[in-house]
């Protein structure tokens, strides 16, 4: 009687362990497909987006205003790494103010002295610190800004009026748009008359003695400089 009870419960445990095993192998051989499938989804080229893929592309690229290039060579002992760190983030207010200092300078000390440029310093000025300003200026804005452009629309106005018109520094009818307070030292704006420094138009900055010094042509010093 004890050999018969044995034999249905041998068969029993045989089914459950060919059960157990069938289910493994079925579980592994799953997952083998599945990782196989993802492998081959991916490849050394894929172009999806990926936080490696951006960090690598963005630091191998360079701004088209990085004005990291453009040296600042003074003739005059004049440092200009305001001025280009204040272009390079677009603070044209501070960069207005900082190429009236630093030019003030550059001319001499009469015209630092007393903030207009003095005749007798303007009879040699300092091309290359000017020239120093305008590719800064240049550079940062894509040529819309700077004395380069300036002079363009100068030279295609053919007149003063209708080119201070177009850098809305002067109004066809003669008033200005900019105007000056003068403190015996430096000129400031007149509140209401200030420069457009949120949208300036072609040729608008910088406003150094651009038509506001009428005992000295600043247009005179740019030409003998080739600017």
């Amino acid at each position: 009687m004890a050999q018969k009870n044995e034999t249905p419960v041998l068969v029993l445990a045989l089914l459950i362990t060919i059960g157990v095993l069938g289910g493994l192998f079925w579980w592994f051989t799953r997952n083998s497909v599945l990782n196989l499938s993802k492998s081959g989804n991916s490849t050394p080229g894929d172009s999806s987006p990926t936080t490696g893929g951006k960090s690598s592309q963005s630091s191998g690229s360079t701004p088209s205003n990085d004005l990291s290039s453009v040296p600042l060579t003074s003739t005059k002992g004049v440092d200009y790494t305001d001025l280009r760190d204040d272009l390079q983030s677009h603070n044209w207010k501070r960069a207005n103010v900082d190429t009236t200092e630093a030019l003030l300078k550059a001319f001499g000390p009469d015209s630092d002295q007393t903030g207009h440029v003095a005749p007798q310093e303007a009879a040699h000025p300092p091309c290359q610190d000017l020239k120093t300003v305008d590719q800064l200026w240049f550079k940062a804005s894509n040529g819309n800004l700077g004395f380069t452009a300036q002079r363009q629309i100068l030279k295609q106005a053919r007149d003063y009026r209708q080119a201070y018109n177009q850098m809305q520094w002067q109004r066809p009818g003669g008033e200005w748009l900019i105007q000056y307070i003068y403190d015996g030292h430096r000129e400031h704006f007149k509140p209401g008359y200030e420069p457009d420094y949120g949208n300036p138009d072609q040729g608008h900055l910088p406003t150094f003695e651009r038509g506001y010094n009428f005992n000295y042509s600043f247009d005179g010093s740019l030409a003998k400089c080739g600017l």
